[in-house]
This record gives C-alpha cells, structure tokens and sequence, in this order.
C-alpha cells in the first residue's frame, strides 16, 4: 500500500482512502517508515511497456525508538528471484558490534528450571568433542 504518489508508477496513481488510512497510522504511532537505499519500487505486475506498473508495497516501519539506540540502520531492495515482490532487507550496525564482549554470568539463569539440564548436556557435548579432537591425532601416532 503506497503512503505517497512518488511510491507508484504506472497505473492509476492516487490515493485513496486505505492509503490515507495507513499513513495516518504510521504518523500516529510515530513510526518511521524506512526509506531503501537503492530504490523506491517492491512490487511489479511483471508486465512491459506502458502496461507495466510499479509501487512500493513492502516496506519497514521502526519505532522512533530505535533510532536512539544508535548504530546504522540500511534498508536495501534485494535482487528480484521469481516474485513479483522484491525482498527486502534491513540491516542495523550497532556501535560495538564487531567488539568481542566478555562473558558475564546472570544470575537469574540459575532459577531457569532447565539450567541444570542445559549444563550437564553442555559438558557432556564439550567431553565428547574433546575426546574426538584427542582420539583423532593419537590414532595415527
């Protein structure tokens, strides 16, 4: 559903009461509609020439929210692969993300009623992979 003229081509362009309807409640909501970096259109009837028409039917709506929890965000049109939608991808670089962080324990992880199970099958896995990585090169010694 297009939200703007400039977000169709071809057709009959004009908004209508559904298109209002939906772009009053991105703005009521205080969304963001995210604009593509590398085009407008998601949708195409996949027909040629003058008969051919094109609108920006899929899009992302974030909370204004996310835009204070920093990093990039880059919404992309991704190659078309039989559809008559394009996918669509969004892709948020948060400040930090190629830090390694350390390990920190949380404390209410013990009061998860699967805690004791995930640990013993967590140590259980590490002693066998152990095991393989040891038996491997001492097999040929």
């Amino acid at each position: 559903m297009i939200t703007r003229l400039e977000e169709k081509r071809g057709g009959r362009i004009k908004l209508d009461y559904e298109s209002m309807h939906f772009k009053n409640y991105i703005l009521n909501n205080m969304l963001i509609d995210m604009e593509f970096n590398n085009g407008v259109y998601t949708w195409n009837n996949k027909r040629a020439d003058a008969h051919q028409i094109a609108s920006q039917l899929d899009r992302f709506l974030i909370s204004n929210n996310a835009i204070h929890l920093g990093g990039d965000l880059l919404a992309s049109i991704l190659p078309l692969s039989g559809s008559d939608h394009w996918p669509i991808m969004l892709h948020w670089q948060r400040l930090g993300d190629n830090v390694r962080r350390p390990f920190r324990f949380e404390a209410f992880w013990l009061n998860h009623p699967n805690f004791h199970n995930l640990i013993i099958e967590t140590e259980k896995f590490h002693t066998t992979r152990r095991r393989k990585n040891v038996q491997a090169p001492m097999s040929t010694f």
